[in-house]
């Protein structure tokens, strides 16, 4: 039987990519068998802090490592579990995220990305922790001193907050990101309290006064309300001249002279 011009191309074509397959296979085949053969090199650990100072350096990390039992050089890459590594260290409430890899070096390159405080809070029992731009509670570090604002008397002691705890913290985190933000009020808030239910109350470096805020509504608002009031009253007045400042309400302020400068 006489094959046509056609079916003889589509025959020729599909041994082509018979071959082709077949040889793709072998290549995988060789890939995997010379990857079994590798051996990790060496480690190499960055740490990436959102602040001037890590929590961790790269001995740090490496120690975390050798406590988990697990020796990374010189043992088989493909006996490296890197995913369990990563979850074990990403346990470390300071680790906000963890990804490893191999470079093609065969060095395992461990990449640690930190949390960024953003308050430290005092508890209405006098526990004191910080807390960072996703709300995680952070525990205090023998390493360094975080320079961000800080909160007392916030009923925060529950070892798991709820919805009442988030309201909370929300406000602690609108409050801390707009004064850290400004270089004025980052120098001149020594603390702030939480007097109430949605009552917080500043305590100035400068001044024998305390500032009333209230809640976080109207945030700006009421700090430019503040500002103008120290220009504008407090230089001239001088600054223990009031003993509450009140900033709560709409295009106003109130103040309260303090009992020895009535006249």
């Amino acid at each position: 039987m006489k094959l046509s011009r056609r079916k003889i191309q589509r025959m020729v074509v599909a041994l082509v990519w018979m071959g082709c397959g077949i040889g793709l296979f072998f290549f995988l085949i060789a890939a995997v068998k010379k990857r079994d053969d590798k051996v990790c090199k060496g480690l190499n650990v960055e740490v990436m802090s959102p602040g001037k100072q890590p929590f961790a350096d790269k001995n740090d990390i490496r120690g975390m490592i050798r406590y988990m039992n697990i020796e990374v050089e010189g043992a088989p890459m493909l006996d490296i579990d890197l995913r369990k590594i990563e979850e074990e260290l990403e346990k470390n409430p300071w680790i906000r995220n963890a990804e490893l890899f191999f470079d093609n070096n065969e060095v395992l390159q461990v990449r640690i990305t930190e949390r960024k405080p953003i308050a430290r809070v005092f508890t209405r029992s006098g526990k004191t922790f910080y807390v960072d731009d996703q709300l995680v509670r952070l525990p205090l570090s023998n390493r360094f001193s975080a320079a961000v604002p800080v909160f007392t008397g916030c009923p925060l002691d529950r070892a798991r907050w709820n919805a009442e705890d988030s309201t909370v913290l929300l406000q602690v985190k609108a409050i801390s990101e707009f004064i850290s933000a400004d270089a004025f009020w980052a120098a001149q808030v020594a603390q702030i309290d939480h007097a109430s239910k949605n009552r917080f109350e500043i305590i100035p470096m400068v001044g024998d006064h305390r500032i009333i805020l209230g809640d976080t509504n109207r945030l700006e608002e009421k700090f430019f309300k503040l500002f103008v009031f120290y220009k504008e009253v407090l230089a001239r007045t001088g600054w223990n001249r009031y003993r509450i400042i009140d900033v709560r309400f709409k295009e106003q302020v109130v103040a309260t002279k303090n009992e020895t400068n009535r006249s």
